[in-house]
């Protein structure tokens, strides 16, 4: 039931007499929802938003009003207007709520007001940067891929199909705040280890994040981690890391060649300063996650992953969540947690960006 109909109703109409700034739509290199064109002006569906984003909503045909409700924030819109209320503020747009065949439909930056880019999430206050360096590009890695299928859970979800998805939604959410996005790999495709991190420094990144998704014997353990590279572990680390190193088996090329590569890629990586930003980086990742999901947070840990070695810039290691676990394959298997994750570990990212280059 829609309550307060005339007041909002008579504040739209007055605020449309007073000039205001409307908010222009930025480019974007893949917009989530379809898009359809409507009096030369781009649209998406806010049901599909409601829908893949969780969003409880309710519309009234005779009054043209529509209220989403995200969290314990609410959205006024009036089909037909520019203007909606946002909270207690009232927002002008580049066009119109518009209805078609049912479906209400608004212009593309509405999305922006309901959900937030991860640049646009308040943080908590930085006292000093790390060090000021920009953070202009961002390498995701997929682990697995092709034949190296990784972890498969109890009802046959693919660690390397998941992890896919997960960096793809990571990615299109940095690419929102105009960081520079590269994937080492956008398909299934087997990439080995040792040349993911060549990708990573062929593209001169800021930053590389790899994405997988961990198994367990015990069934009953769930979670979320963040791993930089060391040498000097326990033994749940060293076993964690033998399985994420098993895709090295599957490279072509001598072991001889390969022991030597990564001899020489983790003295890149472990005399240089990047481990304390690595570390400093996963900090960042796992403090987002842990405020923004019902997920326990298991920790940030070191560990010899190969994927790490030879990575000149901050580099970390995101394990999702245990596919291993009934609830844990179950909630990856769902398109709005994956979402919700996604951009956590985006919102984590672009804080650490802030943090290095001084900003508060």
């Amino acid at each position: 039931m829609i309550t307060s109909k005339n007041w909002f109703i008579a504040l739209i109409f007055v605020c449309l007499s007073v000039a205001g700034c409307a908010t222009m739509p930025s480019e974007r290199a893949q917009f989530p929802y379809p898009v359809v064109s409507l009096n030369n002006q781009s649209y998406f569906s806010l049901t599909e938003l409601c829908e893949k984003e969780g969003l409880a909503w309710d519309y009234d045909p005779l009054s043209k009003i529509l209220i989403l409700k995200k969290d314990r924030k609410e959205f006024k819109f009036l089909v037909g207007s520019r203007l909606a209320m946002i909270g207690d503020e009232t927002k002008e747009f580049s066009a119109p709520l518009e209805i078609k065949d049912s479906v209400v439909y608004a212009p593309l930056e509405v999305r922006d007001e309901i959900i937030p880019p991860a640049c646009k999430i308040p943080g908590s206050v930085v006292t000093g940067p790390l060090y000021l360096k920009p953070i202009r590009s961002v390498v995701i890695d997929a682990g697995h891929g092709g034949k190296d299928p990784g972890a498969i859970g109890r009802y046959g979800l693919k660690e390397k199909d998941v992890v896919l998805d997960m960096s793809q939604r990571i990615g299109n959410e940095l690419k929102r705040c105009g960081v520079n996005v590269y994937f080492t790999r956008s398909t299934d495709v087997f990439v080995p280890l040792p040349q993911r991190s060549e990708i990573a420094n062929g593209k001169e990144a800021d930053v590389f994040v790899s994405v997988h998704a961990n198994a367990c014997r015990s069934r009953r353990i769930e979670g979320f981690e963040v791993y930089y590279l060391t040498e000097a572990v326990d033994d749940d680390a060293r076993a964690l890391a033998a399985a994420e190193n098993a895709p090295l088996e599957l490279d072509e090329g001598s072991l001889h060649s390969r022991v030597m590569t990564l001899k020489a890629m983790l003295w890149d990586m472990v005399y240089t300063e990047n481990r304390k930003e690595s570390i400093e980086l996963a900090h960042f990742i796992s403090k987002s996650v842990s405020s923004k999901l019902d997920l326990k947070t298991l920790g940030i840990r070191g560990a010899p992953f190969a994927v790490l070695k030879g990575t000149r810039m901050p580099a970390v290691l995101v394990e999702i969540g245990y596919i291993s676990n009934r609830d844990g394959e179950k909630k990856l298997r769902n398109e709005q947690y994956r979402q919700v994750l996604a951009r956590a570990i985006a919102e984590g990212i672009m804080g650490f960006k802030d943090y290095c280059e001084g900003k508060k």
